[in-house]
C-alpha cells in the first residue's frame, strides 16, 4: 500500500504551512535588506576617516602615487573647484565598512574630485620666466 505522486503533490498543496513559508522569504530578505540599507546610511562611505599625521600621509603617498608627498604641509591646486589645498585638507574617504577602497577626494563642499584632478600650483613668476623662454626660442 504505497503513496501515489499525485497524492503527495495533492496532500502538500493543501498544506497551508508551505504557502506561508514561501511567503515569508521575500517579506524576510525586505527586512534584512531595510535594515542594511539603514545601516549603511549611517556609515556612509562618503564620510572622511580622520587619521593621525603620519597615517595621513601614509595613506597619501598610497593612493596618490604621482607625487612625493614630503609633507601635509605640500600643496596642490584643484582644478575643478579652483581652489589650493593641502595635504592636511585632503580628505581620505572609504574603507570603513569593508564595502569601499579607501580614496583620496578635495575637501571643498560639493567638488567630487580626485588626485587626477589636482596639480602642483605654479607661481605667476615662474609662468612669466616659462612665458619669455618660449617666445625667445620661437623667434
Amino acid at each position: 500500500m504505497g503513496i501515489s505522486a499525485s497524492q503527495v503533490s495533492s496532500d502538500r498543496l493543501n498544506q497551508p504551512t508551505y504557502a506561508l513559508a514561501l511567503h515569508r522569504v521575500p517579506v524576510r530578505f525586505l527586512q534584512i535588506a531595510t535594515e542594511f540599507a539603514t545601516i549603511a546610511s549611517m556609515l556612509s562611505p562618503s564620510q572622511p576617516i580622520q587619521p593621525g599625521a603620519e597615517d595621513k600621509l601614509a595613506a597619501l603617498r598610497r593612493l596618490d602615487k604621482s607625487r612625493a608627498w614630503n609633507s601635509l604641509d605640500d600643496q596642490l591646486y584643484c582644478t575643478s573647484c579652483k581652489s589650493i589645498i593641502s595635504g592636511r585638507h585632503i580628505e581620505v574617504v572609504g574603507g570603513t565598512n569593508g564595502l569601499r577602497a579607501l580614496h583620496l577626494k578635495c575637501s571643498t563642499p560639493g567638488c567630487l574630485s580626485t588626485p587626477a584632478d589636482w596639480i602642483v600650483p605654479v607661481k605667476p613668476e615662474t609662468i612669466r620666466e616659462i612665458d619669455f623662454l618660449f617666445r625667445d626660442n620661437g623667434a
